[in-house]
């Protein structure tokens, strides 16, 4: 969320486009609480365009599931071995919020680590959502996204 909140940000147009284009297509957009925890350690959350998302709270089925998709990680070690162990837990979190709700994308700057760590995830509990990079600018994903 720091990407659309703050022009200086290299992604910055990047992000307003997916924006833009979430809102056009009428495609829901989500924001955890764990996105804004780490989100007001920068800046003021209400900077944010919350009147467009809805924000999913962590609850105590999300973290019985991130602690399922934690242990399945901790039998991947060789997988997310130079992953840092707080964004291991918190991408956890945000992977059991996603799952919990049946939501069908995510996008985020990090791609690669995220995928290290859905990868071993998706592959043992059967379940698929696409990935957007938020590097690649939207005219360069071909057709709809969606």
């Amino acid at each position: 969320m720091y990407s659309i909140a703050k022009e200086q940000c290299p992604l910055h147009q990047n992000a307003k486009d997916y924006f833009k284009y979430f809102l056009e297509k009428k495609i829901e957009i989500y924001l955890s609480s764990i996105v804004i925890a780490e989100y007001s350690v920068k800046d003021d959350v209400n900077n944010l365009p919350l009147e467009f998302v809805k924000i999913i709270p962590f609850d105590f089925f999300d973290g019985k599931t991130a602690g399922e998709f934690h242990s399945i990680l901790i039998n991947n070690k060789e997988q997310v071995a130079k992953i840092e162990r707080n964004v291991i837990k918190d991408d956890c979190k945000l992977i059991a919020q996603i799952f919990n709700r049946k939501i069908g994308a995510y996008i985020t700057k990090d791609k690669k680590s995220f995928g290290q760590i859905f990868i071993p995830i998706q592959n043992t509990k059967g379940f698929n959502i696409k990935l957007l990079d938020l590097e690649i600018a939207l005219k360069g994903y071909k057709g709809e996204l969606f």
